[in-house]
């Protein structure tokens, strides 16, 4: 019994020599665990838990659990952090606590050089009881076999913008737990010196919002074979993450998480093993929790945020500014086209009434001296002076019209025309959409000046007029003297057949 027990003892410290640190295959989300600069690094307070489970369906396994508190002080150049971990294989368990400090020295703008010092306790045990023996009450099974002892890390990190590169010494003391003295010799444990290196470079996609991060770690200890971590990390932090990391001679691992919000994620890593014993080891499946609290104006995650959101609203501002100016030259292109049919009807309506007062002028000579008196007059047309209606408009005029535009017949005001009549508008505007057009015609209203609108059902657009006028010449006459010096904006003439 004795000999089986010594043997027990020693794999128990062969497999802690050959990895005495527990194994995370989300260590990046945590580097505090190693490197004791690396606590408050980021400005913020966070709390992160992992749990896994090595080597899944083999009896014995080992099983990791892991908690870290991380925050930062005094304007984030003091970092501090707690760590405490289990870790159990078989028979063989091991627990420890650190608390961390560190020191941010900004050298420049954009490099911060950081010192770290970790203190903590680490217990190793025997779990006696799991021992499988033929006789249960043989003495060598009841000494409490466990034992602890102080242990200190140190580690320091630079930062220069995107890029980090740290090193660290866990289990610096090197200390030995000796276990028990109740058989020939006492029962020893050695915690071996570690030396930790990892770099790491964030890549910013589209202005922070997306990041893709590079990294590799090393890691050495006196008589162990180094073991080198490759892999690269893709973190969409609206959303989540995914990444793939190597590990020498021992397993590859596949990252995914989501950021459940913006200061929640949870995330699972899956590990296959790559060596000799593949094969027999079998599948490794790892659980992370990370909660973010505490931000201050570092806080990357709100400043990636808030670029974001002013992204997001430049955007919206370029594209709305691009529609405006779609839509403008839209406009600018049908009324363009729009004005030269009215034009070329204008014409073809100034010959046809040339015709006509012709032949006019024929039967009556006295109606071009009629209309020589209705062109003083300021409004008049030839036709009212065929008709003899002349002298009624213009009595008219101070009774019947709503507006204080003075001096035309009291049918070609716009509140006595029928909308979208034949004849020729002369409009103060023209509009896509009728709730504009009736906005400018109530401004007008508030001025005095009475104003109707139509819409023209060939292009759908909304003309305000404030006169109508039986031929061109009229039109023209009222537009071009802005209707006798009494209006002062732009005015148009609008043709309808």
């Amino acid at each position: 019994m004795k000999k089986t027990l010594l043997f027990v003892f020693a794999l128990g410290s062969w497999m802690a020599q050959g990895q005495q640190l527990p194994l995370y295959a989300n260590y990046f989300f945590a580097p505090q665990m190693t490197n004791p600069a690396n606590s408050g690094a980021d400005g913020f307070s966070e709390l992160t838990t992992m749990h896994r489970q090595q080597w899944q369906g083999m009896e014995g396994a080992p099983e990791t659990s892991a908690l870290v508190f991380n925050g930062a002080l005094n304007k984030e150049r003091i970092g501090y952090s707690v760590y405490a971990f289990t870790d159990k294989t078989d028979i063989v368990s091991r627990s420890g606590i650190y608390g961390n400090y560190a020191y941010h020295a900004q050298l420049s703008e954009n490099s911060v050089l950081s010192f770290g010092v970790g203190a903590g306790y680490v217990n190793n045990a025997f779990d006696m009881a799991s021992v499988r023996v033929k006789n249960e009450g043989d003495p060598f099974l009841f000494p409490a076999n466990q034992n602890g002892t102080l242990d200190m890390t140190l580690g320091i990190n630079l930062r220069v913008s995107d890029f980090n590169l740290g090193l660290s010494v866990p289990q610096l003391l090197n200390p030995t737990i000796t276990y028990s003295n109740n058989y020939d010799g006492p029962v020893a444990f050695h915690l071996i010196r570690h030396y930790v290196a990892r770099t790491q470079y964030d890549i910013q996609i589209q202005k922070d919002r997306m990041v893709l991060s590079p990294m590799v770690t090393v890691r050495a200890a006196a008589f162990v074979k180094p073991q080198v971590d490759a892999g690269l990390l893709f973190d969409m932090k609206e959303y989540g993450y995914v990444g793939a990391m190597y590990r020498s001679n021992y397993a590859g691992t596949i990252n995914a998480g989501v950021h459940l919000t913006p200061v929640l994620t949870l995330g699972y890593a899956h590990e296959f093993s790559t060596n000799t014993y593949a094969s027999y080891l079998g599948m490794s499946n790892e659980f992370i929790l990370s909660y973010k609290f505490g931000d201050n104006n570092r806080n990357e995650r709100l400043e990636a945020e808030l670029k974001r959101l002013k992204d997001k609203q430049r955007q919206s501002s370029q594209e709305t500014e691009k529609l405006l100016n779609e839509r403008f030259e839209e406009f600018k292109e049908e009324m363009g086209a729009a004005q030269a049919a009215e034009l070329e009807k204008q014409k073809e309506a100034l010959k046809a009434e040339g015709l006509q007062l012709q032949e006019a002028g024929a039967q009556n000579g006295g109606l071009r001296g009629g209309g020589g008196n209705s062109s003083a007059s300021g409004g008049g047309t030839n036709e009212g002076f065929a008709d003899g209606s002349w002298g009624q408009s213009a009595q008219s005029d101070a009774i019947n019209n709503d507006g204080t535009i003075k001096g035309y017949r009291n049918d070609e005001y716009a509140s006595n025309v029928a909308p979208g009549s034949p004849g020729y508008y002369v409009t103060a505007g023209v509009y896509g959409e009728q709730a504009n057009a009736d906005r400018m015609a109530n401004s007008l209203a508030k001025k005095g000046i009475s104003a109707k609108v139509f819409r023209d059902n060939r292009n759908n657009m909304f003309y305000v007029y404030l006169l109508k006028f039986r031929n061109y010449e009229g039109a023209e006459r009222a537009k071009s003297t802005g209707l006798n010096g009494q209006y002062s904006g732009k005015l148009w003439i609008k043709v309808v057949e």
